[in-house]
């Protein structure tokens, strides 16, 4: 239920800003599919290539530069960690 309101509260933040695209859309989607999965845990821990493919985006510099906007615009936390073997974290921030 709180993915729910937190999907809501996005896009009704989202509907009055026009750099947000689809492919941002997606990421984010991603990410509060990919949240339900893992511990009641804030922040989320998630490895690109996994978020990359659940949106399918085909470029990871795509991938880079849309978590940066979201984090940029508010939408999101990101703490990337750039180590193959350890996740980035991510904290969905609600609007």
């Amino acid at each position: 239920m709180e993915s729910l309101n937190l999907v809501s509260r996005f896009f009704d933040a989202i509907r009055k800003d026009p750099c947000i695209s689809t492919t941002h859309i997606s990421i984010y989607m991603a990410l509060v599919f990919y949240s339900k999965d893992q511990p009641a845990a804030d922040p989320i821990h998630v490895f690109s290539q996994q978020i990359i493919d659940i949106c399918k985006i085909s470029s990871r510099s795509t991938y880079y530069r849309c978590m940066h906007d979201l984090h940029a615009f508010g939408y999101l936390q990101y703490m990337p960690v750039f180590k193959r073997n350890k996740p980035s974290q991510v904290l969905l921030i609600a609007m």
